[in-house]
């Protein structure tokens, strides 16, 4: 292996990351990181002059409906509102998003 990553490297991504190694994942870690360093110096040796780039590799496309309202008898909206832990005058009651 040329560019073994260090264990002093592993330290400061896994603090950057805010996440605790102990000394065997910091090692086992510095073992990984490089092995996945030095397949992507594998990989820049293809030669991709003559192939296209491709945002997409499946051909599929995305299916979207037209977004309409729908109105519920008052059976479907009791099961809803039923489905939900709390409601009030009618309505879903949820917590606040900010």
């Amino acid at each position: 292996m040329q560019n073994k990553i260090s264990l002093q490297k592993v330290e400061y991504i896994a603090e950057l990351a805010r996440i605790g190694l102990t000394k065997e994942e910091k090692e086992r870690f510095s073992e990984e990181l490089s092995d996945i360093l030095e397949y992507i110096e594998q990989l820049k040796e293809i030669d991709t002059k003559n192939i296209e780039p491709v945002s997409q590799a499946t051909g599929l496309v995305n299916v979207v409906r037209e977004d309409v309202a729908k109105d519920f008898d008052k059976n479907d909206r009791e099961i809803i509102i039923a489905g939900f832990p709390e409601e009030r005058d009618g309505f879903v009651k949820v917590k606040q998003v900010m």
